[in-house]
């Protein structure tokens, strides 16, 4: 049986704060300097891409970081403090910098007694994060410190080649379940390329050149309210949680982020009883999924299973005779910026109501060639479907074994 002993993290590590970048050198344009920001760390910790921000002024290299350096989030925006505290490591970079900006600490070892990788995943478990959220001031804003980080005690083997293996166990989900999301992200970019090359080029298969008023010949303008049924959501009322249960996924602005174009569940689910007092919002699958409130408005989605949505999400039930789902998504995510700009309620809350969102013109191609782009995308759909079951399938797996194997409850054999 192994030993394990109680560690402080301030006998290990000390938490350097980032530097403050000059906003006036912040890039919206790509550039070979990265800022991070918590934006880039997910909930339960780890990195992500999908939120970059650049840079284009002078760096001080000690704000440079390396290869495999661990973060903590230092402040988050959300009630919960959903990434507050959580750590994400370095991924491997080539030819682009990744920059120590302000409100993420780095890890800084202080001796050798603790294996850094089993350190990342110490910050990413639930007893630490509850520890830092607790402990965090602020309401609207949550800010943690490094003094309060380095407060937290936790449970190890002293053998370090154990502390190794636990991680390594982890981190080798960790790395299957960001291929997958690799792979999507390809996939998407090449569906988005074919896309734009078609119908926004006009470069598609048979053209022969010829416009009519500014389009191909057989293609025409229509109002989003001409394509099929605009559906706003609605939210059951919380004074009966009977309402909610395992049935039917309940989806929100928040799950758009969990896998990207396609969603297959939700975090929440109505009951049966919930599902019945929402018939007039249920969205068949293959419905068209549309952010219209808020800071996360623009972003475009497509439900794979019988869904309700809540308020903040209008949804296009496609007419299959007018429009296919995938020309509406791919349509509506070039749209995104225009999306944003139309919306009407100041910068706070901005808003696109079902009204306006109905007026929103789209232009749709002939029949033959709408059929042949849903037909390539089916091909797509079902690769990152399947990807999509095999990230879950890890996640479930990953985040049963990472509370057992850190408290030592799940011990390890040796062969």
């Amino acid at each position: 049986m192994s030993i394990w002993k109680t560690y402080k993290l301030m006998d290990l590590i000390n938490v350097k704060h980032g530097f403050a970048f000059k906003g006036e050198f912040f890039s919206d344009e790509p550039t070979t300097d990265i800022l991070l920001t918590p934006g880039n760390f997910k909930i339960g910790g780890g990195f992500k891409t999908d939120k970059l921000k650049y840079y284009n002024g002078e760096v001080p290299e000690d704000y440079v970081l390396n290869e495999g350096d661990i973060l903590i989030t230092m402040t988050d925006l959300s009630k919960a403090g959903d990434t507050l505290g959580y750590s994400a490591k370095i991924p491997q970079h080539k030819g682009i910098r990744y920059l120590h900006n302000q409100r993420l600490g780095l890890v800084q070892l202080k001796n050798e007694e603790v294996d850094s990788d089993f350190l990342h995943w110490v910050l990413r478990t639930r007893p630490y994060q509850y520890f830092i959220v607790s402990s965090a001031t602020g309401s609207t804003v949550k800010h943690t410190s490094p003094i309060r980080i380095c407060g937290y005690e936790f449970e190890a083997p002293v053998d370090k080649t154990e502390q190794q293996s636990i991680a390594q166990i982890l981190t080798s989900l960790d790395d299957k379940i960001e291929l997958n999301l690799q792979m999507n992200q390809t996939l998407e970019a090449m569906a988005q390329a074919i896309f734009k090359e078609w119908f926004v080029n006009f470069n598609f298969p048979g053209f022969d050149g010829q416009l009519v008023d500014g389009l191909p010949k057989g293609w025409e303008a229509k109002n989003i309210g001409e394509l099929g049924t605009v559906v706003t959501g609605s939210t059951p009322s919380s004074k009966n949680p009977e309402l909610f249960g395992e049935i039917t996924p309940f989806i929100t602005p928040t799950d758009f982020k969990n896998y990207g174009k396609l969603i297959l569940d939700a975090n929440r689910c109505l009951s049966v009883e919930g599902k019945e007092s929402m018939t007039s919002r249920l969205l068949p699958p293959n419905s068209v999924l549309v952010t219209c409130i808020g800071s996360d408005m623009g972003k475009v989605a497509i439900n794979r299973v019988e869904s309700v949505s809540n308020q903040q999400i209008n949804s296009i039930i496609p007419n299959i005779n007018q429009v296919t789902s995938d020309y509406l998504y791919y349509d509506l995510v070039f749209k995104y910026d225009y999306l944003r700009n139309i919306a009407t309620g100041g910068s706070t809350m901005p808003i696109i109501n079902k009204s306006r969102f109905q007026e929103i013109q789209v232009i749709i191609p002939s029949e033959d060639l709408r059929n042949n782009f849903q037909e390539l995308m089916e091909n797509f759909n079902s690769r990152i479907e399947e990807n999509v079951k095999q990230i879950k399938s890890l996640t479930q797996t990953r985040d049963t074994l990472l509370p057992k194997l850190m408290s030592g409850k799940l011990e390890l054999t040796n062969n």
